[in-house]
């Protein structure tokens, strides 16, 4: 089995959201091994000075046990181009650190970045959840491969709602974000929707 991977995002020394990474942590730990402890990351890993200012990725390697902790510096990608590619095999409820698939797909189509669609629905990109918006509000697809911390976040907060979204739906939107771990609403470019083919 492989084993699974944690991204957080560290601000000035704290980590954003870490109630929401510990539970889907402690969520993968209980479905896929049967471990119900729960997990101290403060106990656990010990922040390097250097990495207490600024914004930081903070990413964790673990199956029963944490396996590595690594701090990397954080750069925001521009990506110009989608492609929508349909792909209902992907099971990605689990964060697995085996992301082979995604590159499988990536290489079969021209575009920087796919947007995941199964069963016909809009659900993901390889890296980010997605939210639309109507000129009114921020819409996530009701269909997801995983259900990000940062997505998960947004609709406990009633920043962004949840709808089925198509294909042939696009064309009510006038743009979309990608939003993970590292990237809020506010940090997260917006993006015409003409860049999805």
């Amino acid at each position: 089995m492989s084993r699974l991977i944690e991204s957080f995002c560290l601000i000035d020394g704290e980590f954003r959201n870490l109630e929401y990474h510990l539970s889907r942590m402690e969520i993968s730990r209980e479905k896929l091994f049967n471990l119900k402890e729960e997990i101290d990351l403060k106990k656990l890993i010990e922040i390097p000075q250097e990495y207490k200012n600024g914004k930081f990725k903070c990413r964790i390697v673990y199956d029963r046990e944490i396996k590595s902790v690594e701090f990397l510096p954080y750069q925001m990608k521009a990506i110009n181009s989608f492609r929508l590619y349909e792909d209902s095999s992907i099971d990605y409820r689990f964060k697995y650190e085996e992301r082979g698939f995604f590159d499988a797909i990536k290489s079969k189509i021209e575009e920087e970045e796919v947007i995941i669609t199964q069963n016909g629905q809009i659900c993901d990109t390889s890296f980010t959840n997605l939210v639309f918006y109507d000129s009114e509000n921020w819409i996530t697809p009701t269909s997801y491969l995983l259900n990000g911390t940062m997505r998960q976040f947004l609709l406990d907060t009633d920043q962004i709602i949840e709808d089925e979204i198509f294909p042939k739906d696009l064309n009510r939107f006038v743009s979309f974000k990608l939003i993970n771990a590292m990237m809020n609403l506010e940090e997260s470019p917006e993006l015409s929707i003409d860049l999805i083919r």
